[in-house]
């Protein structure tokens, strides 16, 4: 990401630079035209969302280089391997652990970790998680500039006030276990800072710093010391360490960057800094600066097709013996046998994956539940995203079911079958649902009009519906005009779906539409009816908006209404 002309430029992307970005993170992404990775942000403000392809096994923040901006992210993650030690030089990092157990690595130090424990982690310190032997981490974490969001001495690196005090124990990390109702607190409080982002309505970055606050003041409460000799660590201190971090980070591509370099330009002695920095990281400098660079010049090989010298080079080292030793002795091979071996996971990985999503839309459509379960675990475990899952597995297997229904090519017990195993497998997504933000693509109420118990037509059309990604409120039977239409209003349907299979209940559906119309709504929501005696000619004298023949072609109609 460089700046140039009063723009930010992320590779392919485009970012106006304006005083407030927030954008989520969803995953890191490759696109061979680039020569680094770069983030997928969803088209919340400024960037298009753009499709590429997936690489789940990456270290969450890569260097500073690629992530520079004052921006904020947001992200869950599950881990089951030791994430790469990483670094971010602008922003703030908060990490809420939703399951599991493992440590969090900062400055060399493990700090033990489990569901509802929280890290706030300041800019420049180098850190990373690891989940126990035989464990996962689920973990949902949210990155943001703090000058954007805040100001005066809440803004100010140093100050005991700085992001409301959470490092008032230590500079360098913010550590608290919560209890089971405030991780609830804190989750929901993400959910409203990424819906608020997404939807830009009137106020919003002021509902999005308000949050940001309550956020900080609450981990506040519940800091406790998590690094050792906490106290011996001055925020005067670890400033000095920061920007030695900081300039090779920035730097680090410079072949003749040095730490007497650093010294002058930071009019600190060489000696003091080479102190600083060996107590707060544990390493000499030479090492972190090799570190630094062999951790780039892996990712280049893994994601370029740079040559040795061209990657050797854009890392800072000159020697091409000394480069091939120290790339052999860290990672285990010569440069071209790495490359090759990313290569050959990486496509592996991502077949793999799609064979698995491919049996559940198989597997959904034979009405196979337990098979579906396991398949949507399989997938979950395997990096699949919960979008990727929900819309080229599940929703895909029961679009295919629909279709052939409405050929005939199926009947009802089949796509009842099938309905039941994508519930299945919905079941099991979502606890994830939420945190990556899935929403459903529009709300419906549905119910068999007053005087008429018959539910069987009215079920599949649910199911139908549900299988497309409405969200359906169910009014079962015997349903009167007035519950239909108060309904809509009080859960904000934009649809309202009549069933009748007597012909003596017809008339209650135009009895809806003149409620609607009583209570001033009708201009607000559509109504859609259907049954065994309902013609397209009986809805339009009635001023209904919509007929639909069968339970699939009322579920193509019903999103159709909720995007218009």
């Amino acid at each position: 990401m460089i700046k140039t002309e009063g723009y930010w430029f992320c590779f392919l992307e485009v970012v106006k630079n304006q005083s407030y970005h927030i954008y989520f993170w969803q995953n890191l992404c490759y696109n061979k035209k680039a020569e680094w990775y770069f983030a997928r942000f969803c088209s919340l403000l400024y960037v298009e969302k753009e499709e590429w392809q997936v690489n789940k096994k990456l270290s969450v923040i890569t260097k500073a280089d690629r992530l520079k901006g004052k921006i904020a992210r947001e992200q869950t993650d599950v881990i089951d391997f030791n994430n790469e030690e990483c670094t971010n030089l602008e922003l703030v990092e908060v990490c809420l652990v939703l399951g599991g157990v493992g440590s969090c690595f900062v400055l060399g130090q493990e700090i033990p970790c489990k569901s509802g424990d929280v890290f706030i982690i300041p800019p420049g310190v180098r850190h990373g998680y690891s989940p126990a032997e035989g464990s996962r981490l689920t973990v949902r974490k949210l990155w943001f500039c703090v000058e954007d969001w805040f100001s005066g001495e809440v803004a100010e690196y140093g100050s005991k006030r700085y992001c409301y005090g959470v490092f008032s124990d230590s500079p360098v990390v913010a550590y608290a276990m919560l209890t089971a109702r405030t991780q609830n607190e804190l989750n929901a409080t993400l959910n409203v800072i990424r819906k608020e982002t997404s939807e830009e309505k009137a106020e919003w970055r002021e509902i999005v710093r308000s949050h940001l606050s309550v956020l900080l003041i609450t981990v506040a409460r519940y800091v406790g010391g998590a690094i050792k000799n906490a106290s011996d660590i001055t925020s005067k201190d670890w400033g000095i360490v920061y920007a030695i971090m900081r300039e090779v980070e920035e730097g680090y591509g410079d072949c003749e960057l040095t730490l007497e370099k650093i010294a002058e330009t930071l009019y600190v002695s060489k000696s003091h800094l080479s102190k600083q920095f060996k107590k707060f990281t544990g390493q000499n400098f030479s090492d972190y600066l090799k570190s630094v660079r062999f951790d780039c010049a892996k990712t280049l090989f893994e994601q370029t097709d740079l040559t040795a010298q061209e990657v050797m080079q854009r890392c800072g080292m000159r020697d091409v013996a000394s480069f091939y030793h120290g790339f052999a002795q860290r990672f285990g091979s010569t440069p071209a046998k790495y490359r090759n071996a990313s290569t050959k996971n990486k496509n592996h990985g991502e077949e793999k994956l799609m064979s698995i999503i491919n049996e559940i839309s198989e597997n959904l459509q034979k009405g196979k539940s337990k098979i579906v379960k396991e398949l949507v675990q399989q997938a979950i475990d395997e990096g699949a995203s919960v979008e990727r899952i929900l819309n080229e597995g599940l929703l895909l297997g029961m679009s295919v079911i629909g279709e052939k229904f409405k050929n005939n090519e199926v009947y009802v017990p089949e796509v009842l079958v099938s309905a039941r195993a994508m519930n299945a497998g919905i079941q099991i997504l979502k606890p994830y649902m939420s945190e990556s933000g899935i929403e459903a693509t529009g709300k419906v109420c549905i119910g068999t009009v007053q005087g008429d118990l018959h539910d069987i037509g009215k079920n599949l059309v649910k199911l139908m519906m549900e299988s497309k990604g409405l969200e359906v409120i169910d009014l079962g039977t015997d349903v009167a005009p007035e519950t239909f239409v108060k309904t809509a209003i009080e859960e904000n349907c934009k649809v309202i779906c009549c069933s009748a299979l007597l012909t003596t209940t017809m008339s209650v559906m135009e009895e809806v539409v003149k409620t609607a119309e009583r209570m001033n709504v009708r201009d607000k929501v559509k109504i859609m009816v259907g049954g065994a005696p309902v013609n397209a000619e009986f809805a339009k004298r009635i001023g209904a908006d919509v007929y639909t023949v069968d339970a699939a072609s009322a579920s193509d109609a019903a999103v159709q209404l909720c995007k218009n």
